[in-house]
């Protein structure tokens, strides 16, 4: 079938669902999640920054990756500590390059007293890090930094995410020991302190976890310096082996600790926080030194697939009514019921187990927040009560909830939440659908800058109207609207056809009418219609009604319909034959017309010659246009090379059958009767027996054909016609010629 070009009218398409039953069995899926609830609402906040990952794209731009940010700090805080004596960016030239043997030449060149800048590398000559470490003799330091680049391949991601890590004890052992040495000797309590972090740190990655503990124990004491993000580095390898040693209480808590305080090492902790039985998580509660502390375990421990939200919610609540985190994992958890639910008011039974007892146990702790009015967003509140009430069906309240937080909100963010929510209250509450209702979603659905913003609006009204045009008995808009004509045209039914056809006939009063035909159907909605109609009555055998319906279609449209050659005779009928190019065609009307000319011909004449040529004639052209033939696209939008069989093996028989491109079905045009009674008639007006042989053989075929689809009580071959060639017209030529072409008829007759 052809499609509109016209690319503004596609925003009524609908994915085919490959529904594999046929038109009575197909059942109606849901096609789509929809998703109107914006996360923005929450607004962003960098200390609970990987909750938002839940949140897909909205906040994309707002989140580092882990390893950017704890560059950035790194660089940071050498920066602060080094009071500005270089751009942050020579720093991170010198730190994060690959700069060992440069660092290695910048400490043999401290030990030569008149080495100045002008001796260093050529790589960092220009580089004002470089240059002051050699200025200021900074012994300590430039010893850690080839210490640290020496224990780096040792202690970073392998390139390939599916490598595994194999130690490399021996080297790795040796670092500990130096840097065990270097440790004591060293005056500056901050270089003391990336000591620490660099050893914790291999043997953390030596997966010594015990020794990672006697080594913190052992070095910890012993540094004092000043606030730096290096504590809560140590802190995360300290946490690590604890949870690597069974004791997920104290690592859950050190987690917890370090998500707060170190934004660098956030996502890390937040993927990291275990625990694995209450008697853990009592004891780690009992870790935390105030009400904060325990309500940030909560935020941590919610984001466990296996969490009940709600009670998280309701604890974190009672630590903390303020916390921010209750908005983002209430957020989380709309999204999550609306993912669901939504669906479930079109499709009821769509939605999991348990859906609607979290739905109400969520309502019951947002009402008591809202009530309480202890949260510093109270429209978030209000927004999220608005919410539930529209996905639990109660839309009055759904719409008093929305209007007073319309008219108090100065977010503009929320406003527009309200609006578009407001709109899918009133898609989900249609019950019938008028001219009037269908021009408005018309309005809606044309608003390129809505639909762009709202991809699900457009999914949402369509499988609603589908859902009320089949309440209502108006299924052929349904399955119009949800599957397209080409899934119509291939199980046709003439009630689907003639409501179309009416719909068709009303397109100067409804523009929804109009924009879905055009888009389902085509530019030519009429004639295409038209065209299956005719299809339809020529599949029953009343070709002649389908010559007048044909003839509707104007003449410099028909052609695009087919042309044909169907007056080829074939031993074996084979569905790929293509007629010799030399061979006349015909159009549907020029054809079926032809064949009308023949009949009247035939039936005035008494030349019986000519009687039994065109009676013949009609019966090839219809039979040709069969199931069983070449030109049998001009009734059939689809053909299955199986359907003969299946339709056979079906008890009772049928000629609709299910299959992957046809949602609702597709039939076939098996029906020999028509074609049979043409070649009887052929052969009843046989001027001779060669004649009559040939049409004998042809009604041979429709009964063949017929038990090929249809069966036989018995399972029995006919072969009634065959028994007529071999009993009256052996001595013809044609019986010879039969015997040499059909394996069939030639068993037949060997038997």
């Amino acid at each position: 079938m052809n499609r509109h070009p016209y690319s503004y009218l596609l925003l009524l398409a609908l994915g085919l669902s490959l529904c594999t039953g046929v038109r009575a069995q197909c059942p109606v899926p849901l096609t789509h999640t929809y998703r109107f609830l914006n996360p923005r609402v929450v607004g962003y906040d960098s200390q609970l920054a990987p909750f938002f990952l839940h949140f897909g794209a909205a906040y994309r731009e707002q989140l580092s990756q882990p390893a950017e940010l704890q560059r950035a700090a790194n660089v940071a805080e050498w920066h602060e500590r080094f009071c500005d004596q270089a751009p942050a960016a020579d720093i991170e030239t010198v730190v994060y390059g690959n700069t060992l043997n440069l660092l290695r030449e910048l400490r043999r060149l401290l030990d030569i007293p008149e080495a100045t800048a002008a001796d260093l590398p050529q790589a960092v000559r220009t580089n004002a890090f470089a240059r002051h470490l050699l200025e200021a003799k900074c012994v300590e330091v430039i010893d850690y930094l080839v210490f640290a680049k020496e224990c780096e391949p040792f202690v970073t991601r392998p390139a390939s995410a599916f490598a595994e890590r194999v130690p490399a004890r021996a080297e790795m052992e040796a670092l500990i020991e130096r840097g065990l040495a270097a440790f004591p000797q060293t005056e500056s309590h901050y270089v003391r302190l990336r000591y620490a972090y660099q050893l914790l740190r291999l043997a953390h990655y030596l997966r010594e976890y015990d020794y990672v503990l006697e080594l913190y124990d052992y070095l910890m004491p012993k540094v004092d310096a000043d606030p730096s993000l290096i504590y809560d580095w140590i802190e995360g390898h300290r946490a690590g082996a604890l949870q690597s040693l069974g004791n997920y209480a104290e690592s859950a808590y050190l987690f917890s600790r370090i998500f707060e305080r170190s934004p660098s090492k956030r996502e890390s902790a937040y993927n990291s926080f275990r625990i694995q039985t209450d008697a853990q998580w009592q004891e780690a509660l009992l870790l935390c030194q105030n009400d904060h502390e325990r309500a940030m375990l909560h935020v941590l421990r919610a984001h466990n697939g296996r969490a009940v939200v709600v009670e998280e919610l309701r604890d974190i609540y009672a630590y903390e009514p303020t916390n921010r985190a209750l908005e983002l994992l209430t957020m989380r958890e709309l999204q999550e019921l609306e993912r669901e639910l939504l669906g479930e008011n079109l499709r009821p039974g769509t939605a999991g187990a348990g859906t609607r007892d979290r739905l109400i146990a969520l309502q019951s702790f947002i009402n008591r927040v809202v009530e309480e009015r202890t949260s510093d967003r109270p429209d978030f509140w209000l927004l999220a009560r608005g919410v539930l009430e529209l996905l639990a069906g109660d839309h009055f309240f759904a719409r008093e909830t929305f209007a007073i937080l319309s008219a108090r909100t100065e977010s503009d963010t929320i406003r527009q939440q309200v609006s578009i929510l407001e709109k899918v209250s009133g898609v989900l509450e249609l019950s019938r659908v008028t001219d009037s209702v269908e021009l408005h979603y018309y309005a809606l659905l044309t608003d390129d800058a809505l639909r762009s913003r709202y991809p699900s609006l457009r999914p949402l009204i369509n499988d609603k109207l589908e859902a009320v045009y089949r309440q209502t008995g108006r299924a052929a808009k349904a399955d119009l609207l949800r599957y397209g004509f080409d899934a119509i045209a291939k199980n046709p039914s003439v009630d689907a056809l003639r409501a179309l056809d009416r719909m068709a006939d009303s397109l100067n009063r409804n523009r929804f009418d109009r924009a879905l035909l055009a888009d389902r159907v085509g530019p030519h909605a009429v004639a295409d219609i038209t065209n299956l109609l005719a299809n339809d009555y020529l599949q029953r055998g009343q070709w002649k009604a389908a010559l007048e319906l044909y003839r509707r279609i104007p003449s410099g449209r028909i052609d695009a319909y087919g042309r044909f050659a169907p007056f080829e005779r074939q031993f074996g009928d084979r569905v790929s034959y293509v007629p010799p190019a030399d061979r006349a065609t015909y159009n549907k009307v020029q054809l079926l017309s032809r064949l009308d000319e023949l009949e009247e011909e035939a039936d005035r004449t008494t030349n019986d010659t000519l009687a039994a040529r065109n009676y013949f004639n009609i019966g090839l052209a219809l039979y040709n246009l069969t199931y069983f033939s070449y030109n049998w696209v001009f009734a059939d939008a689809f053909r299955s090379g199986t359907s003969a069989a299946r339709a056979a093996a079906s008890s009772p028989p049928t000629e609709v059958f299910p299959h992957v491109t046809a949602p609702l079905g597709n039939r076939e045009h098996f029906s020999m009767d028509q074609p049979r009674y043409y070649f009887e008639r052929a052969m009843r007006r046989a001027p001779d027996k060669e004649a009559a042989a040939m049409a004998a053989y042809y009604a041979a075929k429709t009964e063949r054909n017929e038990y090929y689809a249809r069966g036989r009580p018995g399972g029995s071959r006919p072969f009634s016609y065959f028994r007529l060639l071999q009993e009256n017209y052996a001595s013809t030529d044609f019986y010879d010629t039969l015997i040499a072409e059909c394996k069939t008829f030639a068993w037949f007759v060997g038997r």
